[in-house]
């Protein structure tokens, strides 16, 4: 394989693999102590947990997520295709291990948060961005908007992953030229931080920087 593809590959594993929270530039990443007066916070119904599109749009670093996710996606499978014995083919067998095993890796760094204490954050644009990635344009961006057009009805990020990996799915199934044994890892790998959170009991946050209010519905601060 030329020196080139290696270059692709170590391109893309500083891609997949950069922490989201190092993209805060030295800024404090540890709770705040709260201040004693005109403190200001977002307030939210405790019930409502639906994702918001708008909200999560106009965040910089959300779409950092989705090109740095994307590229670094691409750069894998160009890497997979020489790898493989039939380049024009999907990878299988090792190959497709190993492409699996870099994308859950970096799914794995972007959803721990440890900031006093574990958390999961749900790296919804970062899935979004390798679904373009792996497997083009076409389903990525229909997986995408998809599962956004949803987010209204949904009770949570979780939900939302999980519809746009059934929609991933679903689409490498029916595309002709789509590759299926792709379409199903990459599914499994968007529905890893779902499966994650039920094992460890933990609800994933939608949110990586917002800290909010909880005002439940009659009226008493919580």
């Amino acid at each position: 394989m030329p020196v080139t593809f290696y270059i692709y590959l170590a391109i893309a594993l500083l891609l997949l693999c950069f922490p989201r929270g190092w993209m805060r530039f030295g800024k404090r990443v540890s709770p705040k102590p709260p201040r004693k007066i005109n403190q200001s916070k977002v307030e939210r119904d405790p019930y409502d947990r639906s994702p918001k599109p708008l909200q999560e749009a106009v965040k910089s670093r959300n779409w950092v997520d989705f090109f740095r996710a994307a590229a670094g996606g691409y750069a894998v499978m160009l890497v997979a295709q020489q790898w493989s014995a039939d380049p024009d083919s999907a990878p299988t067998g090792w190959v497709l291990t190993s492409v699996a095993g870099v994308l859950v890796i970096g799914t794995i760094v972007q959803m721990v948060r440890l900031e006093g204490r574990l958390g999961l954050y749900a790296p919804v644009f970062f899935l979004q961005g390798l679904g373009v990635g792996v497997m083009g344009s076409v389903i990525g961006f229909i997986a995408m908007f998809g599962s956004w057009a949803l987010s209204p009805v949904l009770p949570g990020v979780g939900a939302l992953l999980f519809v746009q990996g059934a929609i991933t799915l679903c689409l490498s199934l029916m595309i002709r030229d789509a590759q299926p044994i792709t379409g199903m890892v990459l599914a499994g790998v968007i529905w890893f931080p779902v499966l994650v959170s039920v094992l460890l009991k933990k609800r994933l946050t939608g949110s990586f920087d917002k800290k909010f209010k909880v005002v439940p519905r009659d009226g008493r601060e919580d």
